[in-house]
């Protein structure tokens, strides 16, 4: 089970690690550039690139070369007092049929944005110069390391070495994957990958004590219609953190992945979508505060980071309606001798079958992917609904899948769960809660007092009929008692175990839940079931399932059983999970388990 995390990593050793975002603090340092420095910020006449550098020039008297696509064209001089794109539509159309030419509605387009366009440029400069520091525009392709090094080699001669790279270049072709051209794919991604290779190149002789990137929230979570964008950005956060080893201390590597702006490709509709996921936009003014903040940083060793608020994909999938149900996604499971050895000794009749304890650790898994900001409340409604038999566990590998769909969308998140075969065919079913936090645990059974114990018999636990559990799943230490109440046991979990053992990362690294100490609970409600039904059962379902801990407990594990009803061919109880020093780690509410056919005090009892 890999889960759905976007980004993973596997050493040499098969250890396998994710990413998680944190926030942290940004404490001002010493700032890397000095008066006199030489910047080349590609991109950095326009948007919000222009805004960024406009604030880092009033932080010393630096030399900006802004790098970018836009040809500064002399403006027709009717149009000079003219403001906005459709007024100056209608000038450029009057004065065409003044001179008797003819403007396609492109070409029209053309003319008025380019005006456009070199107004900001121009804006751009005089901002910079008026904060203190120097500025120059080259109109350049940044893709192209002959026409970049012929224009760097000008301002070597001009203003010395270069010092600094701001690469915030960049464009977008926004479609779905089927509907986008190669062309549009390359535009995209060249300008961000062969634009940085170029810069790179072109300074690869200067002595550059700063690397700026502009990246994009986009390549931690994706976007919809931005697979050339996301891959882009996510190479020049790798790219940044392999510059950073490289250069060493003599260099401050930083790849900012930002969050969407106000302004800039945020239209009014987007910008309500993102404010209805709880996700910030970034004011112009603050953004560029947050560059020069993070340039003056005192964290060297934070070269990849995300700007603006935390990382939620959720924000970046398709939908119509923000707060609209439905929202869905499908994790694959692959169980197998060499995935899950340890199941070779939950066998029945030779045949491994998957325990119901390994089914909540995958749906709680798959819950708290779904929500990673959000905590798992609870697991309702578990239904087996039949077993799953790995007829192929010896020789291969079988293959599974977690269905996870979103039914409610509030202050949390209510999901529903199957787990199913490539065909369709479901297995088990379950409700997943998420909450923003959970409450103080309040076990309401699990008192010892209430059960009248009386001493486990002189019988063997694992007896290969009732319990056919092999050495791997004997988590049952001791029985501290039975009854018609109810079952006490002290029981192990996954430390100590040998579960994990064929990959060196420690439990608390590799599960969600602790699976070994749930089955020994639910072979705790078989034996009760035997003593107070007197035949063998299998779990069929839990009303609730909640845990208190994602960390397995180091001890023993002190497990309680408080029976509910057993009448007929069923019996129902509640678990409650403790570890040594008493503190409650999970609670089963309403087990319930079938006796099997041919078993029981009255095998025709309905």
């Amino acid at each position: 089970f890999g889960g759905p995390d976007l980004d993973v990593g596997l050493d040499a050793s098969g250890r396998r690690v994710v990413l998680r975002s944190r926030g942290v603090a940004v404490l001002r340092g010493k700032p890397v550039l000095k008066h006199g420095d030489v910047v080349v910020a590609s991109g950095g006449a326009r948007g919000v690139t222009a805004t960024t550098m406009i604030e880092l020039a009033g932080e010393a008297r630096l030399r900006f070369v802004l790098l970018g696509r836009t040809q500064l064209e002399v403006e027709p001089t009717c149009c000079r007092a003219i403001e906005g794109d459709a007024a100056l539509k209608r000038e450029l159309l009057a004065r065409a049929v003044s001179l008797g030419e003819k403007l396609t509605p492109a070409e029209l387009g053309r003319q008025a944005s380019a005006i456009l366009a070199a107004r900001e440029v121009r804006a751009t400069l005089a901002a910079i110069e008026q904060a203190g520091s120097q500025a120059r525009y080259i109109a350049v392709d940044v893709t192209s390391l002959e026409s970049v090094s012929a224009a760097l080699k000008q301002v070597r001669a001009d203003w010395g070495d270069i010092a600094a790279i701001v690469h915030g270049a960049g464009v977008i072709a926004d479609k779905r994957v089927a509907e986008k051209t190669s062309e549009q794919f390359d535009r995209v991604f060249d300008t961000k990958v062969e634009g940085l290779r170029t810069l790179l190149a072109a300074t690869a002789s200067d002595p550059i004590t700063l690397l700026c990137f502009f990246s994009s929230v986009a390549a931690r979570c994706g976007n919809l219609g931005q697979v050339d964008y996301a891959m882009a950005n996510e190479i020049l956060n790798k790219v940044a953190v392999a510059e950073s080893r490289r250069r060493g201390s003599a260099c401050l590597v930083k790849s900012l992945g930002w969050g969407p702006w106000e302004g800039g490709m945020v239209s009014p509709q987007l910008k309500a979508h993102f404010e209805s996921m709880g996700v910030p936009l970034i004011p112009l003014e603050a953004g560029a505060t947050m560059l020069v903040d993070e340039l003056a940083g005192s964290a060297p060793e934070e070269v990849e980071l995300v700007l603006g608020g935390e990382p939620k994909p959720e924000a970046l999938l398709p939908q119509s309606d923000p707060q609209s149900i439905g929202r869905s996604f499908s994790v694959d499971v692959v169980v197998g001798r060499e995935t899950h050895p340890y199941l070779a000794d939950h066998a029945i009749q030779g045949i491994p079958v998957v325990p119901v304890a390994m089914v909540i650790e995958w749906f709680s898994r798959t819950a708290k992917a779904f929500g990673p900001e959000l905590v798992l409340s609870r697991l309702l409604d578990l239904k087996v609904l039949r077993g799953i038999s790995l007829e192929h566990f010896s020789e291969g590998r079988e293959h599974f899948v977690v269905h996870c769909r979103q039914l409610i969308n509030g202050g949390g998140v209510t999901l529903a769960l199957e787990l199913a075969d490539h065909q369709g065919g479901v297995y088990y079913r379950c409700t997943a809660e998420l909450a923003p936090q959970l409450g103080n645990p309040q076990p309401r059974t699990g008192d010892v007092r209430d059960l009248a114990l009386e001493a486990w018999p002189d019988e063997v636990v694992y007896d290969g009929e009732l319990l056919f559990h092999g050495p791997a799943f004997q988590m049952i230490r001791n029985i501290g008692g039975i009854s018609e109440h109810g079952i006490v046991a002290e029981l192990s979990g996954i430390h100590g175990s040998s579960w994990g053992s064929e990959r060196p990362a420690v439990p608390d690294e590799l599960w969600s839940t602790d699976p070994l100490a749930f089955d020994g609970g639910l072979q705790l409600a078989l034996l009760w079931c035997k003593h107070v039904l007197g035949g063998a059962s299998l779990p069929t379902g839990i009303g609730e399932i909640r845990t208190w801990t994602d960390v397995p407990a180091t001890g023993p594990i002190r497990c309680t059983l408080t029976g509910r009803a057993a009448k007929g061919r069923k019996s129902v109880s509640d678990l409650v999970f403790h570890d040594a020093d008493g503190k409650l780690l999970a609670e089963f509410g309403a087990v319930e388990t079938h006796l099997l056919p041919g078993q029981g005090s009255d095998p025709n009892q309905a």
